[in-house]
């Protein structure tokens, strides 16, 4: 899905949570996943990042995100906003991020 001018990155994040018993399940994961999502977009709207729970167990989660780029954001503007995604993940959630990868872009 591409419009003019514009690109979309798409991002596998695995991340372990610092308390095993800070969420009781998937729901309750995916309920703050929710809210670190718009904490992200009301700091760069620009982005519109969409942020999913793919899997949550007391040990791990895996979440994938997507948001836009324009083609003339530098790699400095992309990995500042990887950067705080990855804060705003750590700070918010209370979670260490095990791996972020690039998945694709399109």
């Amino acid at each position: 899905m591409t419009t003019s001018g514009f690109y979309f990155y798409y991002c596998d994040i695995i991340a372990q949570p610092n308390d095993e018993e800070q969420y009781e399940d998937f729901n309750e994961f995916d309920m703050h996943v929710n809210l670190v999502e718009k904490e992200i977009a009301e700091k760069e709207p620009k982005r519109q990042p969409v942020m999913e729970t793919q899997f949550f167990n007391p040990d791990w989660a895996e979440l994938s995100l997507r948001f836009r780029a324009s083609y003339r954001d530098g790699t400095e503007d992309i990995y500042r906003f990887i950067d705080l995604v990855t804060e705003t993940l750590t700070s918010q959630l209370n979670v260490t991020i095990i791996d972020f990868n690039i998945s694709n872009i399109t």
